[in-house]
């Protein structure tokens, strides 16, 4: 034997050892808790009181059901003392009833066993798997008790049975197992593979497939109850860590935003380029309604990553395919679920701040100005606010943002109609009072089968999204990153507040706290979206697996926009000290009031719009097995898919004799009113599709796609794109000569496939008029708008195309690990663009972008889970990891391009900077600087103690001239993409479930050169005032801090100084639940009840030390730390 193979035995040996010695002891403790003594008290009372008495003093928990015994039964004949085991016999004396002891709990059932008269023997037996190995600590009990016990490290168990009981046999990766106990005493049981999870079912395009027969790259996970605890608002957040792959931003905890989610790494250069397609129960739809999902509804999801998996959605597909399923109703009684949960957020992760007293000591050393510099009354003023922190803007209007979710559900039916209903209730409050959101989920599906041949399925959903911003926000179409940011930094010798909660003037267009009650107005939106499904499916009866099928969607949505916008009064009050620092609060010092000026004139406006989409399906679908081993799975379909687009708005200004938000109050002449709207168009797209799969005998596989688009952004003569794909699989694992000792599952699989992108915006390829300028004509001249030739157009705007390739391999091995890996290449090609560049400056007109651009991405995919368990212990990991780069292979650029801004043989990520050399820290240094750069000046200047300095590489002639400038660029990195990675842990003992998820990256560089942002006479990043250079601190890390009103040679310029790295690891969630004990007097009106506590982003361990590296800078609104509490019943 090898000698991995022994460490590995070895191993499994010592563990197994672990488990026993854990499972005898436990077992001890259950004899010990049977031999307790009881005394009872008390005569002629109920079973049920006994029963209470015998809990009281044991701490024992007796459970039963009442269908099993009368707990109302009067106990006349009071058993007084004995053990717990004694007692119970008598108790139970005359009832088919029976006590065991199993984990601090009494369980008492009705006998099952017909032969329970025979008296009990001493069972022996040996449980190994297929290939003759030892099964250690799989569980044997003997049916309908709780008398169990584990295998040890040989396989080997023994139990007292009587003949004729069942021996439930049960292990972790295996098929359970029931063994009828006969007259022989020593069994040997073989446990089977258990295929359950390579017999799950994956949506994969229009057909569905087992797991182990997939041939492409798709990965799924299914949204167990556990990932209903998230308080989040968004259904993005659910698959932080789950899938290599894919990706999923950090967000900000803003109320109502939405992660943004990628597919691998992308090959084009565009902004926004080769978007995830999301398909919801069939139908196409996009990031929103993804995203406005709620956990409770959603059944599994499933993630095409490869083009052969996603080019069944050809045009759409290039960025990969999320497919959602929702919840269907099952056969059985009624089921309703409820869940609640509210969760509190606090801050983490801005950079640290300077204090008052440390804000007024820097502004000091940097100022050019000295008259305007603190004095030491002023900065003594400022030392006495809040313990020298002076105003904090922020926490003066801060509240803890909440989230409150309801989760309802009912599920049931007969087995002909089977329903699933859902609502729920999301509610986020801001860390403002104005930033809200408020989201109402409904959801309904029903399937009927009207005969044995013909089912159908109608679904419907609303969604309901209200959004709060501030008027200021809002107006702008900002988030509250500005707002905040501000409160952040504001000059902290500035109180938000008088006394009376009257504003302040700052000076300013405005004080940012008024933002905060609404002075300023309000901005409201509302988005509804209503969708319906009809789907029927008819089984043919002339040929068996043939059924047609027909889909129809169709989805209406409004969204409305309700603003208020208007400026308001803030209070001048009097000021003291040299540079007028001391303001007072006090009302009675109020001395005037001035307007705000920060929108030119007050307004209110209203914007609404209008979209309807559908899409019409016909299906026909063949699925049939030939002589048990040739299995083909085909579908053919076409889909009409068109949508429509409408917008109105209005506006008034001025309000003529008071301010009130309706369109009445506000002034109603031409030149304060305002409307209009984007123009009404109709988008649409014909598909013809084919999918096919073919299984020999499980272990041979095979399928291939073809998807037919035309869409409308396209010339007829280019509206048609084919796009086919294909893909192979080898099961090594079910040939002959394949031993299964440790490799229970091997597959290897590849495919290729080509995806397109259509996302180009409608009718570039048509010729257009547009207005432009005037003229006078006739005998008497009046002035006529001109007409004008619109933009030059490409009538052969075509398809942005993508060839990919994947091979990969999957494994499940060693009973409970689960494997694999992926690697993928992709080269895109047709990118469109514009060529602007090349064309000569004396060309007055707007060139049509071209398709000429090219591009290549790669990248590997890792999966690696683990799923064990030990008697009543079961515990999981699941780790992944994923990787991807690339590369420009063609992009135009000016013909007198400097080679640094060649992009041929770059990547997206690549990093371009000044070269740094060093901060001059001493005289010395600098003298010996000049002395060997006579010329170097950058930005114009020379260089002073304290500055950072940069190599002179080069200059317009080829060769170094002194002089920092463009010609002076260098790589600073190749390529910059991170490893993304997650772990997710869990396990669950006796109704107690843990579930966490770790997610994060590797090997990226980030830049912190925004903490050199910002004005000296607000707060400033805190290492400006203790580490950055002074003659006292000449080895500092910083440089010389400069006033923001004069050049410096850092503030604007990225290099080697600015970049660290920022591998991080995150804390995503903590999940702990507890299913309360069943046989309680709750379960008369509760089939379940679960208490839950989750922590949401709780920690960041990082490298990244100046700020949390999921923020795009140090201001930023923070991941916020969210603590929920909730709970769970089922009815």
């Amino acid at each position: 034997m090898k000698l991995t193979n022994l460490i590995l035995e070895e191993s499994r040996k010592n563990f197994s050892r672990l488990l026993c010695v854990t499972a005898l002891s436990t077992c001890s403790l259950f004899a010990y808790a049977q031999q307790q003594p009881v005394r009872l008290t008390g005569s002629n009372i109920p079973l049920k009181s006994v029963f209470k008495q015998i809990e009281k003093q044991t701490k024992l928990f007796i459970d039963y059901k009442s269908q099993d015994i009368d707990d109302s039964r009067v106990i006349r004949n009071m058993p007084e003392k004995g053990t717990v085991q004694e007692v119970l016999v008598k108790l139970l004396d005359g009832t088919d009833c029976v006590a065991t002891y199993s984990n601090g709990h009494i369980i008492i059932r009705k006998q099952v066993d017909t032969q329970s008269g025979k008296k009990s023997q001493m069972v022996k037996g040996t449980i190994v798997d297929a290939s003759g190995e030892p099964i250690i600590g799989a569980n044997v009990v003997v049916k309908g008790t709780a008398n169990g016990t584990i295998t040890d490290i040989d396989g080997n168990f023994s139990l007292d049975a009587p003949e004729g009981a069942i021996l439930q046999v049960s292990y972790i990766g295996y098929a359970d197992q029931e063994v009828k106990v006969g007259k022989q005493k020593i069994l040997s049981i073989v446990l089977r593979e258990d295929s359950k999870a390579l017999e799950e079912v994956v949506v994969v395009g229009y057909l569905s497939q087992k797991k182990a027969s997939l041939t492409g790259a798709v990965t799924s996970m299914k949204v167990e109850e556990n990932l209903t605890t998230i308080p989040t608002g968004s259904a993005g957040n659910l698959l932080t860590g789950k899938m290599a792959g894919v990706k999923v931003g950090t967000t900000s905890s803003i109320p109502g935003e939405n992660p943004s989610i990628s597919i691998r790494t992308v090959s084009s250069w565009k902004d926004n380029a080769q978007p995830v397609t999301y398909v919801i129960d069939g139908v196409v739809r996009n990031s929103t309604d993804f995203n406005n999902l709620s956990a409770n509804e959603i059944e599994n999801i499933s993630v095409l990553k490869d083009a052969a998996s996603a080019a069944i959605y050809g045009s759409r597909s290039t960025g990969g395919v999320i497919i959602v399923t929702t919840k269907k109703g099952k056969e059985g009684k009624p089921t309703i679920n409820y869940s609640y949960g509210f969760s509190v957020d606090s801050r983490t992760g801005n950079q640290d701040l300077t204090n008052g007293v440390q804000t007024a000591e820097l502004y000091n050393r940097v100022n050019p100005n000295p008259a305007t510099n603190w004095t030491q009354e002023e900065i003594d003023h400022i030392a006495s606010i809040n313990g020298g922190w002076g105003y904090n803007q922020l926490d003066a209007v801060w509240q803890n943002p909440t989230t409150q979710t309801h989760n309802l559900s009912v599920s049931g039916g007969s087995d002909k109609i089977q329903y699933f209903g859902a609502a729920s209730y999301v509610k986020q409050e801001g860390f403002l009072k104005p930033l809200t959101y408020d989201k109402y989920n409904v959801r309904l599906n029903v399937t009927a089968d009207v005969t044995k041949d013909l089912e159908v399925f109608v679904g419907f959903a609303l969604n309901n999204n209200k959004t709060g911003k501030t008027a200021t926000d809002g107006s702008g179409g900002a988030n509250p990153n500005d707002t905040y940011a501000k409160l952040r930094i504001w000059q902290p010798e500035q109180p938000v507040f008088t006394d009376s909660g009257k504003l302040m003037d700052y000076g300013w267009s405005g004080n940012v706290g008024a933002r905060v009650r609404g002075d300023d107005g309000y901005h409201h939106e509302k988005f509804l979206k209503s969708t319906a499904t009809f789907k029927a499916t008819y089984k043919l009866p002339f040929l068996k697996g043939l059924s047609a099928s027909v889909q129809y969607s169709k989805s209406w949505m409004n969204n409305w926009v309700s603003g208020y916008y208007t400026n308001y009064d803030m209070m001048l009050t009097k000021k003291s000290g040299a540079n007028s620092r001391i303001i007072s609060t006090r009302d009675e010092d109020i001395i005037g009031i001035k307007r705000s000026e920060w929108f030119t004139k007050d307004y209110i406006k209203k914007i609404s719009d209008w979209d309807e989409d559908q899409q019409l399906n016909f299906y026909l679908n063949y699925s049939n097995t030939f002589n048990e081993i040739h299995r083909l799975d085909a579908v053919l379909l076409t889909e009409w898919y068109e949508g429509s687009i409408d917008q109105v708005y209005g506006m008034r200004e001025s309000f003529p004799l008071y301010r009130y938000d309706q369109f009445w109050a506000a002034s109603n002449i031409r030149e304060n009113t305002d409307g209009g709207g984007d123009a009404a168009k109709k988008t649409g797209r014909m598909s013809y599709v084919g999918q096919f799969n073919y299984s020999y005998a499980d272990k041979y596989l095979l399928s291939f796609s073809f998807r037919e688009d035309g869409s409308m952004n396209f010339a007829p003569s280019q509206r048609w794109g084919f796009f086919p794909a294909g893909s192979a699989a080898w099961v090594l694992s079910e040939e002959n000569f394949f031993n299964k000792k440790w490799i229970q599952f091997m597959k290897i699989r590849g495919s290729v496939g080509l995806t397109g992108d259509d996302s180009v915006g409608g009718w570039q390829w048509q010729e257009s008029y547009k207005q432009d300028g005037s003229a006078y004509f006739g005998e008497e001249p009046s002035k006529s708008l001109g007409l004008t030739y619109g933009s030059v157009v490409n009538p052969d705007l075509t398809w942005e195309k993508a060839l990919s390739y994947d091979v990969g391999l999957d494994m499940n091995f060693l009973n409970n690990w689960h494997f694999t890996f992926d690697y993928w290449f992709r080269k895109s090609y047709d990118i469109l663009d514009n060529r602007q560049a090349t064309l000569p400056t004396t060309y007055s007109r707007d060139m049509p972008a071209e398709n000429y651009g090219k591009m290549n991405a790669q990248g590997i995919d890792v999966e690696l889970g683990y799923r064990g368990q030990s008697k009543d212990f079961t515990y999981f990991a699941n780790a992944t990891l994923s990787y991807g780069w690339n590369e420009i292979t063609y992009k135009d650029y000016a013909e007198n391009a400097q080679w640094i801004d060649i992009p041929i043989g770059t990547s997206t990520t690549r990093l371009v900077g000044y070269d740094f050399d060093k901060i001059i820290r001493t005289q010395e240094e600098l003298d010996a600087f000049n002395a060997a750069n006579p010329d170097y000046t950058f930005n114009g200047m020379k260089p002073q103690l304290g500055d950072i300095v940069y190599k002179d590489h080069s200059g317009p002639d080829g060769v170094a001239d002194g002089v920092i400038d463009d010609w002076d660029r260098v790589v600073l990195r190749d390529k910059n993409f991170p490893v993304v990675y997650g772990l997710n842990l869990g396990g669950s003992w006796k109704g107690l479930s843990l579930d966490m998820m770790f997610s994060g990256e590797l090997g990226a560089d980030k830049s912190y050169r925004s903490i050199a942002g910002n004005v000296e006479w607000n707060r400033m990043y805190a290492g400006w005032y203790d580490d950055s250079w002074t003659p006292e601190n000449p080895n500092a890390s910083l440089p010389r801090m400069v006033s923001a009103n004069v050049p410096s040679s850092y503030r604007d310029t990225d290099s080697q100084f600015w970049y660290k790295r920022s591998n991080f690891m995150r804390l995503k969630y903590l999940t702990l639940s507890y299913d309360l004990p069943k046989n309680q007097f709750y379960n008369k009106f509760f089939e379940n009840i679960r208490v839950f506590v989750t922590g949401y982003n709780l920690f960041c361990w990082s490298s990244f030390k100046y700020y949390d590296p999921g923020l795009g800078n140090g201001n930023d609104y923070p991941v916020m730390r969210s603590f929920n509490f909730g709970v769970d019943v089922k009815f």
